[in-house]
């Protein structure tokens, strides 16, 4: 048998593997991916958010409830894709976290990336990451 030959047999099980070990990335029930210091915040008080991540950008109060807006944008080195003799600029982005407090606890958090094409909502995990364990 050829080598070839061998290749084409082989192709559609390594592709089957490939597909099998894709599958076991971690998603939570809403779709999205797992992140533990989104997880950590709830129940968190306004207080306890504020020492462990910080000043929001911006909040809005409400009769009901209040928001905090937190942003971190990716350092100019992580945008740049080095070549050869030369670098290429990628996208600028970043990511926003909205966080919901309600009787000054958090209910809820969403992480959105900027531009929303982008998918790197890492960068709101490290914002709250000193909220997970403190």
């Amino acid at each position: 048998m050829k080598p070839r030959n061998v290749w084409l047999m082989l192709a559609p099980v390594l592709s089957a593997a490939l597909v099998s070990a894709m599958g076991c990335a971690t998603v939570a029930a809403d779709g999205s991916a797992d992140y533990p210091a989104r997880s950590a915040l709830i129940g968190k008080s306004k207080r306890q958010l504020i020492a462990c991540a910080g000043t929001p950008v911006s909040e809005h109060v409400g009769d009901e409830q209040a928001v905090a807006i937190y942003y971190k944008e990716a350092s100019q080195l992580e945008e740049s894709f080095p070549g050869s003799k030369s670098s290429f600029a990628r996208v600028h982005h970043g990511c926003r976290a909205t966080i919901v407090l309600r009787q000054d606890q958090v209910s809820e958090a969403r992480y959105e990336s900027e531009p929303s094409s982008y998918q790197d909502e890492d960068l709101c995990e490290e914002i709250f990451a000193p909220c997970v364990n403190p």
